[in-house]
């Protein structure tokens, strides 16, 4: 073996270590979040056998990430990304898709060091990389169940599901954990989840694609820091992890969109947009309604209310199979959602504009570790 070759496997090895200690510290927060509390019986038995199995996924996915890298440094015949993204993209070929994985993971790479995200290593200052690499799977669609009280939106247990379940049983689980009249549940499917790699729904919107994946890669860069470490202290917190993980994976998305030379899909639909804007105002007052509804103990009068509002918004074009207090707490925790009704958002959104760059708002944020330093951190 050449030494070049050699020094290659032994990158990928070194490589290979940080990505298993990088899963462990992410599986282990997210467990820590997910047990805070113990699981009651009815959320037990409602995602019995559908529970994702997060230790699986890791030690599946990272040897054979391995593996795949190695392979790819022996064989010499070039890659045509484009034709691969392209098919992708068009058919959805699962021959397809670790060579997609991988051009979409180097255009948000190049354009993360583009845009001066890249960090400095320890000891050598001077030295600075991608870091953690971009490491997603387009082969997992994940569902999570939320919950919360009847009685106040509040996001009180999320449990990840596999994609083993189908939404034609989304309500019967719901209505298991429900039955006791104190809970609200809600099961959906979601875009992505800051495993790593990173689980992530490859929709035919590649722009759509490469911002989810970059909104998860963001928070594997938190994962390093105090904002990410802080994740599980609360709903505060995760609204700032989040609405942070959505300004950057917006636009580092769109970066990497316009780096890559392919023709692509992108959904550009202005009937959508303009659903989106007459529909987010709805939801913005029916969040701000039902919290004020439910702090007058008007439990049923704001179950009511969610009803008449989805059939509002289904009627306007946006349809939604089902509004309660489990959605907005789940939906609310992203405070670039119209269902937030967090101070979060807007100013984190105000400091970005106010940011020279989008690495200067990120060195501003990651550092926050509490609601009280993001109140000094943040404008008002």
């Amino acid at each position: 073996m050449s030494g070049k070759r050699l020094g290659l496997v032994m990158a990928l090895g070194v490589l290979a270590l940080a990505g298993a200690a990088l899963a462990v510290v992410l599986t282990l927060a997210l467990l820590r979040s997910q047990t805070a509390s113990a699981l009651d019986e009815a959320v037990t038995e409602a995602t019995e056998g559908h529970r994702f199995e997060l230790l699986r996924f890791e030690f599946t996915h990272l040897p054979n990430r391995l593996l795949t890298e190695i392979a790819r440094w022996f064989d010499d015949r070039e890659e045509d990304e484009d034709a691969a993204l392209e098919r992708w993209f068009s058919s959805r070929e699962e021959s397809d898709r670790k060579a997609a994985e991988r051009a979409l993971e180097r255009a948000i790479a190049r354009s993360a060091s583009g845009m001066g995200l890249d960090s400095s290593l320890p000891l050598f200052g001077d030295v600075a990389l991608q870091w953690p690499p971009v490491d997603v799977d387009l082969g997992e669609t994940l569902r999570v169940l939320a919950v919360s009280p009847r009685s106040e939106v509040k996001l009180v247990r999320t449990v990840l599901l596999g994609s083993d379940i189908g939404a034609d049983e989304f309500e019967r689980l719901e209505a298991i954990v429900e039955a006791d009249g104190e809970w609200s549940a809600w099961v959906t499917t979601i875009g992505g989840v800051a495993l790593y790699p990173a689980p992530v729904v490859s929709s035919r919107d590649y722009l759509r694609t490469l911002q989810i994946m970059a909104h998860e890669w963001t928070h594997h860069y938190l994962g390093f820091y105090p904002l990410g470490l802080s994740y599980a202290r609360g709903p505060e917190m995760r609204t700032i992890n989040e609405t942070v993980a959505d300004i950057v994976g917006d636009e580092l998305g769109e970066a990497a969109a316009l780096s890559i030379a392919a023709e692509l899909p992108i959904a550009d639909n202005p009937e959508r947009q303009s659903i989106l804007a007459r529909t987010d105002p709805i939801l913005r007052s029916l969040r701000l309604e039902v919290d004020e509804l439910l702090a007058q103990g008007e439990v049923e009068e704001a179950e009511r209310r969610m009803e008449a509002a989805r059939r509002e918004l289904i009627d306007a074009g946006r349809p939604f199979r089902k509004i309660n207090q489990a959605f907005l707490a789940f939906r609310g925790g992203y405070g670039a959602s119209a269902s937030s009704a967090s101070q979060w958002g807007p100013r984190l959104f105000a400091l970005r504009e106010a940011s020279q760059s989008l690495a200067h708002f990120l060195e501003q944020v990651r550092e926050i570790n509490s609601p009280e330093e993001a109140d000094r951190v943040l404008p008002r």
